[in-house]
């Protein structure tokens, strides 16, 4: 009776790569509740009960397998597949090497341009500021700011410094104009400062 019930067992878990020590080790715990006269169909239905059990079993050797490698060799069917060592080929050790290196390159080229990157944004939010304050560029050449300082801040206050040492206007809006604007501009300051002739 376990020699049929083991047949018609290995042949429904064929396709889940079970060893044949785990097959009789479910051979022994199907059958135990069948008696030696049992007939093929109450053998077929232990076999279809026992099924999902060691479609489960077999899952979960692989789930284990593939999180854990196993380095030390067993003693049951298909030993050494799929054996994951530890020890690395010599001729693999060179590829290795240079493929970290390169990732090393890699990664300190991504850090360089992503420092680049953030200089720049500041530079721009500095740049834009000023603009916004009125303050000229050649004023801000070889100025600093902290990584952390507030640049709207900062360059207020600057501005009032030039604006206490009467460096720029107060209102002053630094906007480069051309000469014909000028001129239009300081006509009307000069026209407005005439005597009303009424």
């Amino acid at each position: 009776m376990k020699k049929k019930f083991r047949k018609i067992l290995s042949e429904k878990c064929a396709d889940f790569g079970l060893t044949s020590k785990a097959i009789d080790e479910l051979t022994e715990l199907g059958s135990a509740a069948l008696k030696d006269d049992a007939s093929d169909e109450e053998i077929a239905a232990a076999v279809d009960s026992l099924v999902p059990y060691a479609k489960a079993m077999q899952g979960e050797i692989t789930r284990k397998t593939q999180g854990k490698p196993s380095t030390k060799p067993s003693n049951t069917e298909g030993d050494g597949e799929g054996e994951n060592t530890s020890t690395v080929p010599d001729w693999f050790k060179q590829y290795q090497q240079s493929n970290d290196a390169r990732m090393a390159a890699l990664e300190k080229e991504n850090t360089e341009l992503k420092a680049e990157k953030a200089a720049n944004a500041r530079a721009k939010i500095i740049a834009d500021t000023a603009k916004e304050l009125g303050i000229p560029d050649f004023l801000l050449t070889g100025r600093t700011f902290a990584e952390d300082a507030d640049i709207k801040k900062e360059l207020t206050e600057f501005k009032q410094k030039l604006v206490n040492h009467n460096l720029v206007p107060k209102g002053q809006s630094y906007e480069a104009a051309t000469a014909t604007e000028q001129m239009d501009s300081e006509e009307d300051a000069w026209a407005k400062s005439l005597p009303d002739m009424k």
